[in-house]
């Protein structure tokens, strides 16, 4: 047997192909966040992201306090400030 061979013939056979999504009355309502995730680990809207609303990303709770920790200051963010990957030091 060569050799990482069972590791490549192991990841194709869980590999399942992608349901490209054409439109975006196919995306059905979800109940649950379960759900989502579900659907979304085999369908793809690639091809419709310009069809799609653009919401704005909140941080809040823990993600909140550590975000406000990263950056140092150790006070939380103002209600409705976000961040950006441009803003964030690498």
């Amino acid at each position: 047997m060569k050799k990482g061979s069972s590791a490549r013939g192991n990841d194709l056979r869980t590999r399942k192909k992608l349901v490209y999504v054409k439109s975006a009355r196919d995306i059905p309502d979800f109940k649950s966040e379960d759900e989502i995730a579900a659907w979304y680990q085999t369908h793809s809207t690639v091809l419709i992201q310009d069809q799609l609303e653009t919401l704005p990303a909140r941080v809040g709770g823990e993600l909140r306090a550590r975000l406000a920790s990263r950056r140092g200051n150790g006070s939380p963010l103002p209600r409705g400030q976000r961040g950006t990957r441009s803003t964030q030091s690498t």
